[in-house]
């Protein structure tokens, strides 16, 4: 059975020579005749053949499953609530009525199909993540959304000025890429952790903890290339079962830095604290 892309394709360049890519007997071909296959599950590969398989980069099949198990359960839906409701309270108007979305490490897709689900009908949604595995239960899930394998560390597959909404939650940020991609009037949306996020499972786990100067370097990052952002702080408290706090610790960079003996004992009930940053720039 042949692929054929889907509408947020359309929003991808040629990551080797920039010309736009058309759809040609299930694969995606500039004029250049560069050609990359829509796999099966409806996601495309645009990473170049030496970088098929990246050297620790992307988040693992295991991962994945912790990540959309502790999604589903609703914990980090206020991220997406509070994007949608602050970008349509800002009247920002998207290109030809529709909303053209870019998310930066889209992982499971969860966060591009909440926040596609709250704006208004007609919304456009592409996901990039350098991990297959991602890109292809992202593509399997959410059939209305386009998804591909790309670095976001480097530049990404993506058109100038042609997307309305880039976000990047607890996601690589490159804000020269995305400044680049937003059309004038975009808005860049990004999610990093607060000081207090997850804090009892940090300090029982000895998890990761935040760069103190990374929310600096953020701001001074999207004001300089976007401009000036606007912070909203997402704190709460809530208990979690042992199988969240297992995921809440798996589903991150934290699973490859803990060993699996730290779960030997029962981890739950257990009240932790979710404290998330959310930084709005709109493209001057």
């Amino acid at each position: 059975m042949v692929s054929l892309p889907r509408s947020g394709h359309g929003l991808l360049r040629c990551p080797v020579c920039r010309l736009e890519l058309t759809a040609a007997a299930g694969a995606l071909v500039c004029r250049n005749q560069h050609g990359f296959d829509l796999a099966r599950e409806g996601y495309v590969n645009l990473l170049s053949s030496r970088r098929r398989r990246p050297v620790g980069g992307g988040d693992s099949a295991v991962q994945l499953r912790h990540r959309a198990a502790f999604l589903d359960a609703g914990y980090f839906d206020a991220i997406a609530g509070t994007i949608a409701e602050y970008v349509q309270q800002a009247d920002a108007n998207p290109t030809f009525g529709r909303w053209c979305i870019l998310d930066a490490g889209s992982g499971t897709g969860h966060h591009l199909a909440r926040i596609t689900e709250a704006l208004p009908p007609l919304v456009v949604g592409i996901g990039l993540d350098i991990s297959k595995d991602a890109a292809r239960l992202a593509a399997r899930r959410w059939p209305i959304l386009a998804f591909a394998v790309a670095n976001l560390w480097t530049e990404w597959p993506v058109h100038d000025a042609a997307v309305d909404l880039v976000i990047s939650i607890f996601a690589p940020k490159n804000f020269p890429e995305a400044a680049r991609v937003l059309r004038p009037g975009g808005w860049l949306a990004l999610s990093y952790p607060g000081t207090d996020h997850m804090a009892e499972l940090r300090d029982h786990f000895g998890l990761m903890r935040q760069h103190a100067s990374a929310a600096q370097r953020y701001s001074e990052a999207a004001g300089r290339l976007i401009g000036p952002p606007t912070l909203h702080r997402l704190r709460r408290r809530t208990v979690l079962d042992s199988a969240a706090v297992r995921s809440a610790i798996l589903m991150g960079p934290n699973a490859r830095h803990i060993a699996a003996s730290a779960f030997d004992a029962e981890l739950g009930p257990l009240a932790v604290t979710f404290d998330i940053i959310v930084l709005f720039a709109r493209k001057k």
